[in-house]
């Protein structure tokens, strides 16, 4: 080897971020966690529901929070030769279709459910009345304006903030010394994480809210509320089914749209 040349850096291994960016996501997710809990054992009376009922996005808002100095911290090309794209990626490129429209639906469906909850409950805003005859019957806690414009707000803080982490994970640096097609893959691994961490508290959020306000409604004497627990039940199972499910892996889809690619040529 010549005199006067430091020897090149080793490739980064494929499938996995950087070491040091790995441990800082997980210590601003492990802070995030022990900060909500902080916060909702310091308070009590009706703000600790209001905090029991926001604790999903506050969770889900530090794990995005996490992400983005993770994408922010990601590490700059340092070679000679820098690779980049003629044109800019954009979140569409990186982010699964399915996994963002669901996302966007579970933020939306909060939105309804809250507006719901506010237009039939009663003055105080955290209970849900029903007068039947010389009868009156009143049950809480029901999602009314007190706790419904916090869980709205929340939610969408919590779609906003996907989107931003979404726009860092498609602007980030390349990584070096590697096709481009695996690159983006590794961009679409990330969008995957951010997106499945986002539909699980936001469906989180739509079940409870869907079942406190079912539990208020059914105690109240409503015909049929008590149902509506059951579709909570079901929106939690399938947010947190879908919050589990791995992210794709990098080898494997670069290698899928390597051989798409070639079949492309070949026809």
């Amino acid at each position: 080897r010549p005199r006067g040349h430091a020897p090149a850096p080793p490739a980064p291994r494929r499938g996995a971020p950087p070491p040091g960016r790995r441990r800082r996501g997980r210590s601003a997710r492990v802070v995030g966690a022990v900060l909500v809990q902080a916060v909702t054992t310091a308070v009590g009376g009706l703000a600790e529901g209001v905090l029991v009922g926001l604790s999903p996005a506050l969770v889900g808002l530090a794990f995005l929070g996490a992400h983005a100095v993770g994408e922010r911290t990601w590490p700059r090309q340092r070679t000679a030769v820098r690779a980049a794209t003629l044109r800019p990626r954009t979140v569409a490129d990186v982010a699964p279709r399915g996994l963002r429209r669901l996302t966007w639906a579970l933020g939306a469906l909060v939105l309804v459910l809250t507006a719901v909850g506010g237009l039939t409950a009663g003055a105080d805003g955290r209970s849900v009345t029903r007068v039947l005859g010389d009868v009156t019957s009143t049950a809480g806690p029901y999602p009314g304006w007190f706790y419904g414009a916090w869980l709205a707000a929340g939610a969408v803080l919590g779609v906003a903030g996907a989107e931003g982490v979404l726009r860092l994970v498609a602007r980030r640096p390349a990584v070096p010394r590697v096709e481009p097609g695996w690159d983006v893959a590794l961009r679409r691994a990330s969008a995957h994480r951010v997106l499945r961490g986002t539909q699980l508290a936001l469906g989180l959020t739509a079940a409870g809210t869907l079942a406190y306000g079912a539990n208020a409604a059914a105690r109240a004497g409503y015909p049929g509320a008590a149902v509506l627990v059951a579709v909570a039940v079901a929106i939690a199972l399938v947010a947190i089914a879908v919050g589990v499910r791995p992210a794709p892996d990098p080898d494997a889809e670069a290698a899928a749209s390597a051989s798409a690619g070639h079949g492309r040529g070949d026809g």
